[in-house]
């Protein structure tokens, strides 16, 4: 999704960050937590309902939740909460499109005036609005929106699916942070992951079954998924099912196969499993060794931790 209205909807953000109450609070932090609130970051918790990670939001004053979602370029509320969070809609001309290609409706735009998670608030959030929700086309349960990757970069992100926690920011801090967050992970037994910045996605370099590859890492994805034309390339063996995946503005039928090796940089998932369906050709972009993308299942089970200040995705087996 790329919004075609010009920066002329500038983000300004406050966060007001408070040291979390270890004593009081409800959440317990490790070395990373202690860490990152040591260097001026605020920290809100998240909540698992399936596969997804949920992000509860006061948007000023009523209470809603986000889906944290790196592939989403950037956050979005659905059209069907604005009512109920006292948001008023601007249109914009452009088509909404997704996965699956481009649909019929239109993107939106509203400004979130005061965003409370945790113990951070950001001021004047602008977000996209679009069609869907979780009881109907877009699969995202139970949910008001997503939170996308701009915002997670803006604000200097730290997303921690271990603990179910991220971390926010005041401004993007310097690469110190970066290291240090480094320095505790590796201690840890995790195993760094570059993050490449491409167009509106994050990809990692990889490889399925000794074929490089690169794929978008996708906290949204229900499951990892590979593109059909990818999986024919490298002659993997697809089963069909009745199952239909369905996105902002179009569906796909999906099939199922399996591997014997996925590797994320060097990190890597033997014995696997992966859905396959036809992506939109947007969606991969000119990247033709884009193979589809990881989702949040293997980055859920592999306990993804990342750091959006220096681009890095750390993963450690259970």
């Amino acid at each position: 999704m790329r919004l075609t209205r010009r920066t002329g909807v500038l983000l300004a953000a406050i966060i007001l960050l408070l040291d979390l109450d270890i004593a009081h609070g409800a959440v317990r932090l490790d070395a990373l937590g202690l860490y990152l609130t040591k260097n001026r970051y605020g920290g809100a918790q998240l909540v698992q309902l399936g596969n997804f990670f949920h992000l509860p939001i006061q948007s000023s004053g009523k209470p809603a939740n986000l889906v944290v979602d790196t592939g989403s370029p950037s956050t979005l509320i659905f059209r069907s909460s604005l009512k109920g969070l006292n948001l008023n809609e601007s249109t914009t001309g452009e088509l909404v499109h997704g996965a699956f290609g481009r649909g019929r409706n239109v993107y939106g735009l509203t400004t979130i005036r005061v965003l409370t998670a945790g113990n951070c608030t950001l001021t004047n959030v602008p977000v996209a609005v679009a069609s869907g929700n979780a009881d109907s086309a877009f699969s995202r349960a139970h949910s008001n929106g997503l939170l996308g990757l701009r915002e997670l970069i803006r604000f200097g992100a730290v997303l921690d699916l271990r603990n179910h926690l991220v971390y926010l920011r005041p401004s993007r801090p310097g690469n110190s942070v970066g290291s240090g967050i480094k320095s505790i992970l590796s201690g840890q037994g995790y195993t760094a992951v570059p993050l490449l910045l491409k167009g509106n996605h994050v990809l990692v370099a990889g490889g399925l079954n000794g074929f490089p590859c690169y794929f978008i890492v996708d906290t949204g994805g229900y499951v990892t998924t590979l593109d059909v034309d990818f999986a024919a390339r490298t002659k993997l063996k697809v089963a069909a099912t009745r199952l239909v995946a369905q996105g902002l503005s179009g569906s796909s039928s999906v099939g199922i196969t399996t591997f014997p090796s996925l590797r994320i940089g060097n990190y890597e998932i033997q014995n696997g499993s992966a859905s396959v369906v036809r992506f939109n050709p947007e969606t991969l972009g000119s990247h033709s060794h884009v193979a589809g993308i990881i989702g949040v299942e293997y980055l859920s089970i592999n306990r993804a931790v990342f750091d959006f200040v220096s681009g890095t995705m750390y993963l450690r087996p259970r």
